[in-house]
This record gives structure tokens, sequence and C-alpha cells, in this order.
């Protein structure tokens, strides 16, 4: 991004800032779905269990999971 720091602290406070975004926006995604399955439960008996959790959009998961991976690299962890 430019103009912006490559300042390893003000880096990490911009992606923990994003992913807090993603995980609230995830969150209600996930309530949503959670209000669409209690409602066809309420009116089928075939319906996914209330409880059910909501799936992340594997597009997201796939691209964080890229993400984490480049960092992992810059950092030189080992994954697992």
């Amino acid at each position: 991004m430019a103009g912006e720091s490559d300042e390893p602290d003000e880096a990490a406070a911009r992606l923990e800032a994003a992913l807090e975004r993603i995980a609230t926006a995830a969150a209600r995604r996930a309530a949503v779905m959670q209000a669409e399955v209690q409602a066809a439960s309420a009116s089928s008996v075939a319906a996914p269990a209330a409880d059910a959790p909501a799936a992340i959009d594997p597009e997201i998961a796939a691209r964080l999971d890229g993400l984490i991976d480049r960092l992992r690299g810059a950092l030189g962890a080992r994954p697992g």
C-alpha cells in the first residue's frame, strides 16, 4: 500500500486490524446464516440442525491461508 510505513510493528497493527474486521464480518455472516437455518428448520423437518456452524467462504479461507503462509515465510517460521 503506497505511502504506508514498512515498520514491522505498524504492519502488524494493520494486519491485526484487518483480521479483526474479517472476524467481525464473518461473525455477522454466521449470525445471518444461523437465523436462516433456524427459520428453515421451523418450516421444514429436513432442514439442518439450528446449531450447525456457518462455514467460512472457501475463497476467503484460501486467501487467508495464502497470506498466513507468506507471513510465516517472511518471519522464517515453519508451519505446525
